[in-house]
């Protein structure tokens, strides 16, 4: 093998490095010209997207559960590029209830919805309503988290059917805090 002398210049590499090579392939891909093409490709990288939602969700759980106390809202969460600690708490609590439906064998990954939004609103539901949801056909990939709303609100009676339900649960919440200044008084008296 010969050496370069030093006012020799190097030769011209063989392969593609760094950036240019990135950007060679990614024009080798082939921009999509037709809409079916368009629409094969953002389906391909939704879900895509689906995939990352539930791995960030996972990671998150996994913070939260190993680390110190505290140390996750103070090191993690307040750091993360969401916009609010609402978002974060959706991508665990998804990627909870996604895990826990798979590994039931209730719902496999590919039924589920693309939004994790979605996903997070079917886990907020009791198991009665999560069966009718599933018998009426609704957990599917391509539901909508309007849709949803509208199936639960109409399946609850509507806004009448939720203003009652808030009510209730009102008057519930009122007679515990009065149960609970009760249990307070006689523990406060026990002490004594």
């Amino acid at each position: 093998m010969r050496r370069l002398r030093p006012d020799e210049a190097p030769p011209v590499p063989v392969l593609i490095e760094g950036e240019s090579r990135i950007r060679t392939l990614r024009e080798a891909e082939g921009q999509p010209e037709t809409p079916d093409q368009y629409v094969v490709q953002i389906t391909e990288l939704w879900q895509a997207a689906q995939k990352s939602f539930i791995a960030v969700g996972k990671l998150l759980l996994k913070a939260k559960e190993t680390l110190p106390h505290g140390e996750y809202m103070a090191e993690v969460e307040a750091r993360l590029p969401f916009i609010s600690q609402r978002t974060a708490y959706q991508l665990r609590e998804a990627a909870r209830w996604t895990v826990e439906m798979d590994r039931r064998k209730m719902i496999t990954l590919e039924r589920l919805p693309s939004s994790y939004s979605t996903i997070y609103l079917l886990s907020t539901f009791d198991p009665p309503t999560l069966e009718a949801a599933q018998t009426e056909g609704l957990v599917r990939p391509d539901l909508r988290r309007a849709e949803l709303i509208r199936w639960r609100q109409e399946r609850a009676g509507g806004a009448e059917g939720l203003h009652q339900r808030r009510s209730k649960l009102l008057r519930e919440k009122a007679r515990l805090q009065a149960e609970l200044m009760r249990i307070e008084e006689e523990l406060r008296e026990a002490a004594d």
